[in-house]
């Protein structure tokens, strides 16, 4: 046996590890069948220098525990070194040790006395150099071991020491309600510090921050752009020097060549003001200012466990073309797919110094083939995705890629090219702009290929999708809103879980949920920002319960239950506040299905929201049941008189049916039918999605029940059938658009009819969040316990699908299954992969019983 896959709190070697309730995980990997974990010993030690200190040690525990132990009662110090060592025994006599080393950052009111610090004259959008000099005295017997350095700039912040970044990221830190926390990074930038002469230089963004330009004259700013950050470098000899932000004459600033910036609309660098050396110890000091302390109140300083944004993938252009078609100087560079981040803009050489160059982004374009900017928000933003490049000039070939912003988009409009070589109007080069995707650098968990080319291809655009709305949290989309609304987070969250490393991206999403309520005394749309749009309604709020409830059975992570159960408990009881007889009329309901939100086809308000009244007093009950909360009889008995209520105002006895495609599949999905008349339901339904020529009715809500349901009554084709429907709308005329990200609504075909109005976005995931489906349906991988300890696989065919394979990684181990049409007869064969430590259950057709299977990989 084999141990791998240590972590702490989710993270591997991090150094911003909390101080207290802290969870250790492990994987075991063995090439014998029917392996399980027997027993285990975990120790955690302190670490400092050649010496040791044991904090925990679990001593020899038979158990076959390896996913999120929690030791009672473990704290930790700040700034310290810890090793997490685990020894563990299967049970063919097989053992294995393997360990992880990581720290802590500094306590929140340990900063050395770090203040946060600004520029004495604040310039709304411009971005400013805050710097300090310092020296190390480092020589003979005392040299640098190790130096870390501990740091926030908001709204953006990116770090140099001595002219050298200090990390890749992108936009970093992520946002948060800020007035509750603040997060921080933590880097080793040993090979940065030197002895002798050093500078510590942070440049400053706007971020969400101190975003001052979008949602109002003034935007949503927090406060002026500011930072804070400590620097521990140690000595060979055991000593230590702190560098920290202080007001003392030790920092000065002075603004530099990005001019303007803002999250959502875009820079503007300016060569000409660019700052010779202002990251070096022998930089100038000429024209820097002293800095003042920023005293705006802020949340708590924490330690970021989450990854942060980095460039994902270069995107090289496919095509360029005039913009008007008469070589008037602007050009439209066609990356070939819609993505979010920025480009990267090479401007020829011997471009005349203060030449002006002009850079639009959008995701389509209208009818003359000029950008289209409505569906990026400027009837909402006010304002454009733009950037203004001011050329430095002479004989080097300038590179500009954008700081402070992203934005979605597939189409590069660039006005005010010069190049001498080429001339006036002459087609640029392809080179000249190449797409950067920016996301949070989440780890792909997970593997999905079909000869079905519409289950793959929706796949691929759901993957792009995912990612380019997350940066620090799940957006809605990258361009025009970049707002983490919670029903869109919530639809997806099932997705999310088995394609990516989601444990603390999503447990800092919903510590942003709980800071909102704290905010503004109730859940609101959105979390975190400023722009909470109001009080949640059923099918956004019920994040609170939804997003903590599969990160228990996906994720096997119990702590987010324990951390938020108290709000998950009021969640319910809001909801039974506005109940009327147990029906929930309020709510968004079932959004963007085709046709839109008037048509008679639509699943109504008072169906989902009762729904999903439904569903979380279920899920309640069984999160009470599993954890001895000693509830769950009240969330079943009011569970039992919701579903009264829907059957009694709802449900046509008679016709065995809601009446709608989306009420009958989360009705299937959660039991909300007469006793007996589950078959008569599904028949129903069934027959209605065939006499309608399954042109799809259902929006983001009702496609997440109502194809999972089909797929699990062996009705998969009829699933799919609606699904890619190329006689109605559908995601498969979505595809046949061109389409390379999901949109947010499915017949945008429209585009084109009113310029007037604003148009949706182009880049959305919610619509996604029935793909989950693709492996706990047609790949039948569904948790039988929390984090797939158990887990059984159960394929639901479909006469498209005649081979599939998918696999995600459990927080035990990789979970695979392949299956393809037999040649030689009826049926299907299979081969399974069970991850050591867990079992199976494997069910398909033709087979007798369920087979029970160990670890190992398994032909039926």
């Amino acid at each position: 046996m084999k141990l791998y896959g240590l972590t702490v709190n989710g993270a591997q070697n991090t150094l911003t590890a909390p101080l207290s309730k802290l969870r250790f995980s492990w994987k075991i990997d063995s090439d014998v069948d029917n392996t399980f974990q027997t027993s285990y010993r975990f120790i955690v030690a302190k670490t400092a220098g050649n010496t040791s200190e044991i904090v925990f040690d679990s001593g020899d525990t038979e158990s076959s525990d390896s996913v999120g132990l929690e030791p009672a009662g473990l704290s930790l110090e700040p700034l310290s070194d810890y090793t997490f060592t685990v020894t563990a025994a299967d049970n063919h006599g097989g053992s294995d040790t393997a360990s992880l080393t990581f720290s802590t950052g500094p306590a929140p009111d340990g900063w050395k006395g770090a203040k946060w610090i600004k520029p004495l004259e604040h310039i709304a959008g411009w971005a400013p150099y805050l710097r300090t000099k310092f020296n190390v005295n480092a020589d003979g017997e005392k040299k640098i071991a190790r130096a870390r350095l501990y740091e926030c700039g908001l709204g953006c912040g990116e770090f140099y020491i001595n002219g050298q970044r200090t990390d890749d990221y992108c936009v970093d830190p992520p946002a948060t309600n800020y007035e509750k926390t603040v997060l921080f990074r933590g880097l080793d930038v040993t090979p940065l510090v030197k002895a002798g002469g050093n500078a510590l230089t942070v440049q400053l963004g706007e971020g969400f921050y101190s975003q001052s330009r979008v949602w109002g004259s003034n935007g949503f700013v927090y406060g002026d752009v500011c930072a804070i950050a400590l620097l521990r470098i140690e000595f060979s000899d055991g000593t230590e020097q702190y560098v920290i932000t202080d007001t003392d004459g030790s920092w000065k600033y002075k603004y530099g060549p990005i001019s303007t910036n803002n999250i959502y609309a875009g820079e503007t660098y300016d060569c000409r003001l660019e700052v010779a050396g202002f990251a070096d110890y022998d930089g100038s000091e000429s024209g820097w200012g002293d800095v003042v302390e920023d005293t705006t109140p802020k949340g708590t300083l924490t330690g970021c466990l989450m990854p942060p944004v980095r460039v994902r993938e270069e995107i090289p252009t496919v095509s360029v073309k005039c913009a008007s078609g008469a070589q008037d100087g602007a050009w439209i560079f066609d990356l070939g797919k819609n993505f979010a981040g920025v480009y990267e803009l090479r401007i020829p050489a011997n471009s005349p110094r203060g030449a002006v160059y002009v850079i639009r982004t959008s995701e389509t374009l209208n009818k003359g083939g000029a950008l289209d900017h409505r569906s990026t928000g400027a009837f909402a933003t006010q304002c454009i995705q733009e950037e203004i490049y001011i050329a430095r000039g002479g004989p080097e070939v300038e590179i500009y890629r954008p700081r402070f912003t992203y934005h979605g988009f597939r189409y590069v409009e660039i006005t005010g090219i010069h190049d001498i070589s080429r001339g006036y109007g002459t087609m640029p080069l392809k080179e000249m702009i190449k797409g950067i995707a920016l996301s949070t650098d989440l780890s792909r968990t997970s593997y999905f290929d079909s000869d079905n080319v519409d289950l793959v291809n929706i796949h691929r655009l759901m993957q792009n999708t995912f990612l380019s709305n997350y940066h620090g949290y799940p957006e809605d989309c990258p361009a025009r809103e970049k707002c983490g609304w919670l029903g869109d987070a919530e639809v997806v969250c099932n997705w999310g879980m088995l394609n990516y490393d989601m444990t603390a991206s999503y447990t800092k999403y919903l510590n942003d949920i709980r800071t909102s309520t704290e905010v503004y005394g109730t859940w609101q749309m959105i979390a975190p920002g400023k722009r909470g749009c109001g009080e949640a309604s059923p099918l956004w709020g019920c994040a609170q319960i939804i997003i903590p409830y599969y990160m228990w059975q996906y994720l096997g992570d119990e702590s987010v239950i324990r951390d938020n159960i108290d709000l998950m408990r009021r969640w319910v009881e809001h909801e039974t506040a506005r109940a009327n007889d147990c029906i929930i009329t309020e709510g968004l309901g079932d959004w963007c299905p085709p046709g839109g939100h008037e048509t008679a086809r639509r699943m109504p308000v008072a169906h989902s929201s009762t729904m999903m009244y439904y569903e979380i007093c279920i899920r309640m009950a069984e999160i009470s049941k599993a954890f001895g909360y000693g509830d769950e009889d009240h969330y079943l008995a009011l569970a039992e008189k919701i579903k009264d209520a829907l059957i009694r105002h709802f449900y046509d006895a008679e016709k065995h049916t809601y009446g709608y495609w989306g009420t009958n599949g989360a009705a299937l999905m959660l039991g909300a039918y007469p006793d007996g008349d589950r078959k008569a339901l599904l028949d129903e339904t069934v027959r209605l999605i065939r006499d309608e020529d399954h042109a799809m009715s259902t929006g983001i809500y009702a496609n997440k029940y109502l194809a999972p349901a089909l797929m699990k009554a062996g009705y998969a084709e009829d699933a799919l059938k609606y699904l890619f429907n190329r006689r109605h709308t559908s995601f498969g005329t979505m595809m046949d658009d061109n389409a390379t990200t999901i949109w947010e609504s499915p017949d945008m075909h429209h585009i084109e009819l009113n310029v007037t109005n604003g148009v949706s976005s182009y880049d959305h995931p919610m619509h996604g969040g029935f793909l989950y489906s693709w492996f706990t349906c047609l790949a039948g991988i569904e948790p039988l316990s929390p984090g797939f300890r158990s887990f059984k696989i159960k394929p639901c065919h479909a006469k498209s699908v005649s081979r599939l394979a998918a696999s995600i990684e459990s927080p035990y181990g990789m979970i695979e299954v392949v299956y393809n049409k037999r040649t030689d007869g009826p049926g299907y064969r299979y081969t399974v992969t069970v991850p050591a430590n867990t079992q199976a259950v494997f069910e398909a057709p033709g087979l007798d019983a369920p087979i029970l299977l160990g670890s190992g990989t398994w032909m039926i």
